[in-house]
């Protein structure tokens, strides 16, 4: 028994230096600036004069990739909308350097939650995609850093400026608050970090470099009060308009944890050996191998038996779709004038936990219903089965709804 205590103290001692030795904070990773663009829009007045305004923005997309979307805020680009886009003599471009820049395209946009995405005619070479993560509470009070072009810094001093990865600001805080718009509902992150106009549409980042944020607006009362879009608010976009992103792998920020476990682990087995004086272990004694990962499980789809799809079919994520003839917000699109469907007509998700479909009518003017004939009430949800389906307006706007 003695002994065992002996271990016992050891193994303690050693994971706690072990523990403290791993750092509190991450310190900024310079990859963020590989995946940053400065975004330039220009619009004309009343009498035509072009003007011209900055923001930022960064890359998103699979890891390794050459990326071809940037996200950014709408306030950013609401000068280029109100133009009209490029048909009304509005200009996007991604301001790569001084003597390299590319016409950018809006892709979506929400202007309540203050998100757009941008996209490039084709993958770019000059920048790499960024991977995101949805902040959680347990970061409160963790350390970020805000990156972008502030106005501020260039019309302070004169300097040699190239509007480079290289000129770009970081600046440092901490999370103070998480908190939901009343109104808008939108996620926010309170923060002490830096930030001001040109910094609009730069990502808030982890010590990891995972982009937390979207850098939005100072506080009008406090100097020290800024605030960044939750990255949550800009994934229902990027997964309704198909655009590939990667979210930052967890597993990656805990490598020196399981350095310091590890090296105390092997310690304390030294002096277990040692004190009592035990014969070399059989290798029969090693630990288990790891259960192996289950493959992945079937995929909730919605099959449209519509003649004008063809037999199309959308796979259901973690966010609603949305069904009808308005392109912009709908993952399954009719066409203008398909009778009984309306422009947003119903949406639907899958309930993983449950194992149904959630289908709700959005208002619509012809009703969403079930394949039986009974209408569903507008913006009640009702739960239904694989297996099942239900139609939009007319019975010829049939959708399936399967686990495949």
């Amino acid at each position: 028994m003695k002994k065992l205590r002996c271990i016992s103290a050891v193994a303690l001692v050693v994971l706690l230096i072990g523990l403290y030795t791993i750092p509190a904070f991450a310190a900024f990773d310079q990859n963020v600036l590989n995946g940053i663009v400065m975004i330039r829009t220009g619009a004309p007045d009343e009498k035509g004069t072009m003007n011209y305004w900055r923001g930022t923005g960064f890359f998103v997309g699979p890891q390794g990739e050459d990326p071809q979307y940037i996200v950014t805020n709408c306030h950013v680009v609401e000068e280029f909308i109100l133009a009209g886009k490029a048909l009304g003599g509005g200009e996007l471009f991604a301001v790569f350097d001084k003597d390299s820049e590319q016409e950018a395209y809006l892709v979506d946009y929400d202007y309540e939650k203050d998100v757009a995405v941008l996209k490039l005619e084709k993958p770019t070479d000059l920048r790499t995609p960024l991977a995101m993560l949805e902040p959680e509470d347990s970061m409160l009070g963790s350390e970020v850093y805000a990156v972008g072009y502030p106005l501020a810094a260039d019309i302070t001093i004169q300097a040699v400026n190239s509007f480079s990865k290289e000129d770009a600001t970081v600046t440092t805080g901490s999370i103070s608050r998480f908190l939901t718009e009343s109104g808008t509902g939108r996620r926010l992150i309170q923060t002490d970090t830096a930030m001001s106009g040109g910094n609009s549409g730069g990502p808030l980042v982890d010590g990891s470099g995972a982009v937390l944020g979207i850098n939005t607006a100072a506080s009008n009362l406090d100097q020290n009060l800024f605030y960044a879009v939750s990255i949550s608010e800009i994934l229902p976009i990027l997964e309704r308009n198909s655009i590939p992103y990667a979210m930052y792998e967890n597993a990656q920020s805990n490598t020196m944890l399981y350095v310091g476990i590890g090296a105390a682990v092997v310690v304390v087995a030294v002096v277990a050996v040692v004190l009592l004086r035990k014969k070399k272990a059989p290798a029969s004694a090693a630990a288990p191998e790891a259960e192996p990962e289950k493959a992945g499980g079937a995929s909730p789809v919605i099959r449209s038996m519509a003649s004008q799809h063809a037999g199309q079919v959308v796979q259901l994520h973690h966010q609603p779709v949305q069904l009808g003839r308005d392109s912009a917000v709908c993952r399954l699109v009719y066409q203008d004038g398909t009778p009984g469907v309306s422009a947003r007509h119903c949406q639907i998700y899958y309930d993983q936990r449950e194992g149904v479909f959630v289908v709700t009518d959005l208002n619509s003017t012809y009703g969403t219903f079930l394949a039986d004939g009974q209408r569903l009430s507008p913006d009640t949800p009702v739960k239904l089965p694989p297996k099942s389906s239900i139609y939009l307006g007319e019975v010829a706007n049939t959708v399936y709804l399967e686990v495949e």
